[in-house]
């Protein structure tokens, strides 16, 4: 059966929520299982949605993987892809504790990643979210081409929300029930995570980011590819103007961020990357 994990006893219980697509790269998904094997805290249990069908590489990363917990590696399938949101949302079920922390399947957390997580809820168990900052690598862990920095506190965060995504996704800690409450994960385009952040701060939810790096996240040019679907167009209309309504954002900073979003979309991907390389993901820390 192989080596089974040796768990640390955790006074706060929480799961690692993921999902795989036939798409990505075995490689890099043993990697990033392996980077939560090898957290000073290891979690409870790991909720690993394949949406859709996979190869069968994927599938031997995931069987080998599976053998180190011991019963507490769950893999939910999904008869066809479905997209991200919605496979959250159906891995959101299985999760039986109040904590969930987010993980795609090609990045690498650090190694006290769920320690620093779980210290800030330990002192404060009201907060809804706790995100980070995160690196950006190609290639290697080794080397680095930028960061994606993001505010701190509450109040920085809601303000920041009016104009990008004010958390680095595949690096929150959720409160599962506010995440409930809140709608929870649902199908927004390449926006389902931003919706989901204005939905939780629209309802009063404490959040924070910290200043650590929290995770090495894998880039190459097909990420800013997918940023320029145009089917992401409407869901930009529907964002801005739920943040409208809900008091997240007045009507000139909808109108700019509406305008700024669009033509994100809009330019082409090599222009998309040289804004993303040059101004905004940061090339010091």
């Amino acid at each position: 059966m192989g080596e089974i994990l040796v768990k640390i006893v955790n006074k706060i219980p929480f799961s690692v929520l993921m999902s795989v697509y036939k798409k990505e790269c075995p490689e890099y998904l043993d990697q990033s299982i392996s980077s939560i094997e090898a957290q000073t805290l290891t979690p409870n249990e790991i909720i690993l949605v394949k949406d859709g069908p996979i190869g069968s590489e994927l599938s031997k990363i995931i069987e080998k993987h599976s053998k180190k917990f011991d019963g507490q590696f769950k893999i939910i399938s999904l008869p066809v892809n479905q997209g991200l949101g919605e496979a959250l949302r159906q891995g959101t079920k299985y999760v039986t504790t109040d904590w969930i922390m987010r993980m795609d399947t090609d990045d690498i957390c650090v190694d006290n990643r769920f320690e620093l997580q779980l210290n800030v809820i330990k002192h404060d168990p009201d907060i809804a979210v706790v995100g980070g900052q995160i690196d950006e690598f190609k290639n290697s862990p080794d080397n680095i081409i930028g960061f994606r920095k993001v505010p701190e506190t509450t109040r920085q965060i809601k303000k920041y929300l009016k104009w990008r995504c004010p958390f680095n996704h595949p690096t929150v800690l959720i409160n599962k029930n506010k995440l409930i409450a809140a709608g929870g994960y649902q199908k927004f385009g390449t926006f389902e995570d931003y919706y989901l952040w204005c939905r939780m701060i629209a309802k009063g939810y404490l959040v924070k980011n910290l200043s650590n790096v929290l995770v090495h996240m894998r880039v190459d040019d097909s990420l800013y590819q997918r940023r320029g679907d145009l089917g992401n167009i409407k869901y930009v209309f529907k964002l801005q103007a739920y943040m409208y309504r809900h008091h997240l954002a007045n009507p000139i900073s909808c109108l700019l961020g509406l305008n700024i979003k669009i033509f994100n979309i809009l330019v082409s991907g090599r222009t998309r990357k040289l804004i993303y390389r040059k101004v905004i993901h940061k090339r010091e820390y």
